[in-house]
């Protein structure tokens, strides 16, 4: 993996296990790519540097913000902007969506609420991944597909969609994967 500089911001999700999970594991080669919840811009910046064009998305102004300042601090260009999920980039398609998504069930645990929508995915720790796989036919070109970190900590769930573990890892609170969707 090459180098970067990654700076974290206030009020956005630091990268963590799963962030480098990504970034580690992701094939180079994904082309076009849509990286939702781009957070500190960890994932896209790692993408960019591979020559991938990266468009990043995420709903909380500071990860946007975030994600611009590691962009120019890594020489990359990537097209950032406020999203929620998809609402940014109607009408266009990509060859591959990204997303470390929100994936844990509700807790008292977090008393910041840009913390919240960064980790919890709903009730179940499911409900944004679904949702996100429920929408994404239509914004993918033909063959294009998926990677996504999901946990055991999520509820189980079923998807039309076809999936392979790419990678898992198990850390003393959780199992994570990263999981192809195609």
């Amino acid at each position: 993996m090459e180098e970067m500089e990654i700076e974290t911001f206030e009020g956005v999700y630091e990268p963590a296990e799963d962030s480098w999970m990504m970034c580690n594991y992701l094939p180079n080669d994904l082309g076009s790519v849509l990286e939702i919840g781009c957070g500190s811009g960890i994932i896209s910046v790692h993408l960019a540097k591979q020559g991938n064009q990266v468009t990043s998305v995420d709903i909380n102004p500071k990860a946007v913000k975030a994600t611009k300042h590691n962009a120019q601090k890594n020489n990359v260009e990537i097209e950032i902007l406020q999203s929620d999920m998809f609402s940014a980039v109607l009408n266009r398609k990509f060859d591959t969506i990204v997303c470390n998504p929100p994936y844990l069930p509700p807790s008292e645990n977090y008393n910041d609420p840009e913390l919240e929508l960064a980790v919890e995915g709903g009730a179940n720790g499911h409900e944004f991944t679904l949702l996100l796989l429920s929408k994404a036919k239509n914004f993918l070109n033909d063959q294009g597909s998926i990677f996504m970190i999901q946990s055991s900590k999520m509820g189980k769930f079923q998807t039309p969609w076809e999936k392979k573990i790419i990678k898992e890892e198990r850390f003393f609170f959780e199992t994570l994967s990263l999981v192809h969707f195609y």
